[in-house]
């Protein structure tokens, strides 16, 4: 990554004392910092100079930037007509070049976390986060009706416990559309591509992000009472404004999903939280939205399989099942990471379609996920919520090789495992269960999975008989034996009932 050369004159004050720059404001962007050698071509280059060096041949530095260690060395690289940073000779000359390797190394991985925002569609909140926690400078994003779309704070801020009145002038909506009006030009200022000053403040700078000709909105930082740090910022926002246009170019909007998404999130976080909330209400915004009255949803429930990296990970997993399918909103809780998903504008057999796609979404993101009933009010949210909750843990023990669970297929599982409460197995289940265990154990026979298999198949000796492989009269032979071991009576209803339910509860 490049770096402009007032930004490396900025980041070396910041570090060492009495450091003094020459020529430097309109510098061109200047690669990895190199040692001076006459010999090479350092052009375009960061260039370190020790103090026992002068420059006199300048062929090989064209648009180069040169650190000299020494007074005398700043000013033979001055004379030379050079762009010059002075750093004081009591400086080492090893902590120098170290200290700017870093700041390299530094932003080269602020450049790699940016790329990967938007080469994976993580978003913009991702965007100026990677952004503000690398360089420290608190940054906003507004979408062309002023409306906020994302903002962070350096932890600086956060740490010092700095109160939202205090944080707001980062940008707080309602002043940021009174300054713009309240300027006589804004309207060619909404125009400029430039990095400049909002009108009426005095630290914070914008810049305009387009598709084309079309403004998309504008990035918001704020900057130190400092010429220095002034063109810092401007550096970082023209450089964060690149991957914005990028990543809107990709996505198509600053929101995800259907219209109206932020609200909906919104309304389905309060909800979930139990944090109360009207159900007409929230099938109204839906309405709002673009979905259909009385249309079919679905909650999932959301985990990675293998890693979990906390909120930002289900910040990156949220974005990757909402690009997946056209109209679904995630939020994150503090128990976890859930989708809603609209079915209903699907055809009536909507489940193997979806579940096909969630299948491959949640291997593809290495998640595993458990899917509530249809429902339609969003009466039935939190009911849904539990529903998946439940799918997704009892699925994840009983097929743990599976991506997908429906509550469907566990919820007589869990219910059989509720009644049991924390009583052990063998005190509730039918005596006959546990008398045909532990006889199978001690003669090392098949009793129990006999008498499972006979079940399973309606009572019927020749069904079951085939499915275990054996004759029909070997079968009969068994049952008998099972008969004089138990004393169970398969003609009485309650008996039967009791005994599947336990062979059901043996098998969970």
């Amino acid at each position: 990554m490049k770096l402009d050369g007032t930004m490396i004159l900025y980041l070396l004050v910041q570090e060492f004392e009495f450091v003094e720059g020459y020529a430097v404001s309109r510098m061109k962007p200047v690669d990895y910092p190199i040692l001076y050698d006459v010999s090479s071509d350092m052009s375009g280059h960061t260039v370190l100079i020790p103090e026992h060096e002068r420059v006199h041949d300048i062929s090989g530095m064209a648009d180069t930037l040169c650190i000299c260690l020494g007074e005398a060395c700043a000013e033979s690289a001055r004379n030379a007509g050079l762009s010059v940073v002075y750093v004081k000779a009591d400086v080492l000359f090893q902590h120098l070049y170290n200290y700017l390797q870093g700041v390299f190394v530094h932003y080269e991985r602020l450049d790699a976390r940016l790329r990967a925002c938007v080469d994976t569609y993580a978003g913009f909140q991702s965007l100026v986060d990677a952004c503000t926690s690398s360089t420290g400078v608190p940054c906003a994003l507004i979408d062309e009706g002023y409306r906020i779309v994302c903002q962070s704070w350096s932890d600086d801020v956060e740490n010092n416990g700095m109160d939202e009145s205090l944080r707001a002038p980062i940008l707080f909506e309602d002043d940021a559309v009174d300054l713009f009006m309240a300027f006589g030009d804004y309207r060619n200022l909404r125009r400029s591509r430039r990095v400049t000053s909002i009108p009426g403040s005095n630290d914070l700078f914008m810049k305009n992000l387009f598709t084309g000709t079309r403004l998309i909105g504008t990035l918001v930082m704020r900057h130190e009472f400092s010429a220095l740090n002034a063109r810092y910022v401007k550096f970082l926002l023209e450089y964060l404004g690149r991957y914005a246009e990028e990543l809107f170019a990709r996505i198509g909007s600053f929101g995800f999903g259907p219209r109206g998404g932020e609200r909906v999130r919104a309304m389905l976080a309060m909800l979930l939280a139990g944090e109360g909330g009207d159900a007409a209400q929230a099938d109204a915004v839906l309405a709002e939205a673009g979905h259909e009255a009385n249309s079919k949803y679905l909650v999932v429930r959301i985990e990675r399989s293998f890693t979990h990296e906390g909120k930002e990970d289900y910040g990156y997993l949220a974005r990757r099942f909402e690009l997946s399918w056209p109209q679904a909103y995630c939020v994150v809780l503090d128990d976890g990471l859930f989708m809603l998903a609209d079915i209903g504008s699907q055809p009536p057999a909507f489940g193997k379609g979806f579940l096909r796609e969630l299948v491959e979404i949640a291997r593809d993101n290495l998640a595993k996920v458990g899917i509530s009933r249809p429902f339609q009010s969003m009466g039935d949210l939190g009911a849904a919520k539990a529903q998946a909750s439940i799918a997704y843990e009892r699925g994840s023990v009983v097929d743990p090789t599976f991506w997908c669970y429906r509550f469907e297929e566990y919820a007589f599982g869990w219910l059989l495992e509720q009644s049991r409460g924390e009583m052990p197995l063998e005190c509730v289940s039918h005596p006959a269960v546990v008398a045909l265990a532990r006889y199978d154990e001690e003669h090392e026979t098949e009793l129990l999975h006999t008498l499972t298999a006979f079940v399973r198949h309606r009572y019927n000796a020749t069904a079951a008989s085939e499915a275990l492989y054996v004759a029909r009269s070997t079968l009969l032979n068994r049952l008998e034996r099972i008969h004089d071991l138990t004393g169970i009576d398969l003609d009485d209803f309650e008996e039967r009932v009791y005994l599947e339910m336990s062979l059901l509860m043996t098998r969970a």
